[in-house]
């Protein structure tokens, strides 16, 4: 039997305990859906893990492969000590505590990086990720001679040097490592990330979304028009867990003139369920109202966004959610000189609140370590206060 894993919709509002373990309770299922074992297989190559399926294409001393792995191994085992374990113990003890932390989480701007979504939301029941990266295929790994396949795992290692070195994807060196040369898109890059965070991949498929901005049309290969919503899709298992999760990264537009021309897309990000948003490294975008759409579509789905000051502005928050920052706010780098975005609001915020202090650091003042980071969390209205007042006193 093929059982298809359904995602609760909760509503709007500031998360609790009893919501929390609702929405977990919904999705734990039994595992019956049938596993493609070669996704796993693909995974652990790219990954430097485990080469046994493509051991007939290697030779006898492998000088190529074990080179590969410790080119992955060493800077992997690096941002795991440095970054990675870190953000696993601050999402665990400093935002889980104030959020759903098993809503949906959204991500725009993304990029392939489902690397630093997982670790800071781990306990999603579902990811979609949204950036301007194409999907990408993967060549037929099992006929490569051994020539063609080092040539290639070294290319999707060079395309990860930018996240081993600085956390974040640049998106001039995307457009060279997954536009014009042997990795033609993000999905090697998420198969990477995958088998790094520990999943089992269960299934895996290119879709297209409808005219409806609901349904899905499974398809063999990417247009890589602009002009239709087209995705990856992964279904996959956390080692020792007992659900399985979809995770999606669509190639799209979102900016406001990315809408007009591919309206679809919009009408599906006005339909998906309550969520927490993710924004790192976004290079200000949601800043300027050419990106007005994905910005207000954010602040009326959110339940909580975590991001750092490339996100929505400090102002579009002040009314609705409650806010809680860390790390030190200071003017964006220099490769983005307009004073427009300094937000002088969010720096008095920053000098007259309490502020805690980061010890990772993630996005761009990674030279300094001077990294922003805020949590805004939806606030309970007045009305739904009196409600769960009254219900607390029944009880």
């Amino acid at each position: 039997m093929i059982l298809s894993v359904a995602f609760s919709c909760n509503s709007g509002g500031k998360s609790n305990d009893e919501t929390k373990t609702n929405d977990t309770l919904q999705n734990e299922v039994k595992i019956t859906y049938p596993k493609d074992t070669s996704l796993d297989q693909i995974a652990a190559l790219l990954g430097g893990d485990n080469p046994d399926a493509f051991k007939d294409i290697f030779t006898d001393n492998m000088v190529f492969w074990n080179d590969y792995k410790l080119s992955i191994d060493t800077p992997w085992n690096r941002i795991t000590n440095e970054r990675l374990s870190l953000m696993d113990k601050w999402s665990d003890e400093e935002m889980n505590p104030k959020i759903n932390d098993t809503l949906l989480l959204f991500y725009p701007f993304s990029g392939p990086d489902y690397l630093n979504a997982y670790h800071l939301f781990p306990n999603a029941n579902e990811y979609i990720l949204v950036a301007m990266e194409k999907l990408g295929t993967i060549p037929d790994l099992y006929n490569l001679d051994e020539e063609n396949l080092k040539g290639y795992l070294d290319a999707v290692n060079f395309a990860l040097r930018d996240i081993y070195k600085r956390s974040y994807f640049i998106t001039g060196n995307m457009d060279q490592d997954l536009r014009k040369h042997k990795v033609n898109g993000v999905l090697p890059l998420l198969y990477v990330f995958l088998h790094r965070t520990g999943h089992e991949i269960y299934d895996f498929g290119y879709f297209r979304l409808e005219n409806d901005g609901v349904s899905f049309t499974e398809i063999q290969e990417p247009t890589n028009s602009l002009e239709i919503a087209e995705c990856i899709k992964f279904k996959v298992r956390k080692n020792g867990d007992d659900k399985l999760k979809d995770i999606t990264y669509f190639y799209a537009n979102i900016s406001d003139d990315g809408f007009v021309q591919n309206p679809v897309f919009l009408q599906y990000l006005h339909n998906i369920r309550t969520n927490n948003t993710f924004i790192k490294s976004a290079s200000y975008l949601s800043h300027y109202e050419t990106f007005s759409n994905i910005r207000n579509t954010v602040l009326d789905k959110a339940d909580a966004v975590l991001e750092d000051d490339t996100g929505i502005p400090y102002r579009y928050f002040i009314d609705n959610f409650e806010n809680y920052l860390y790390g030190v706010y200071e003017k964006p780098i220099a490769d983005f000189k307009s004073t427009y975005l300094f937000q002088k609001d969010l720096d008095e915020e920053y000098k007259n609140s309490e502020v805690k202090p980061l010890d990772f650091s993630l996005g761009y003042h990674w030279r300094s370590g001077n990294q922003n980071w805020m949590l805004y969390v939806r606030k309970v209205d007045n009305l739904d206060a009196e409600t769960a007042e009254v219900q607390v006193e029944q009880e």
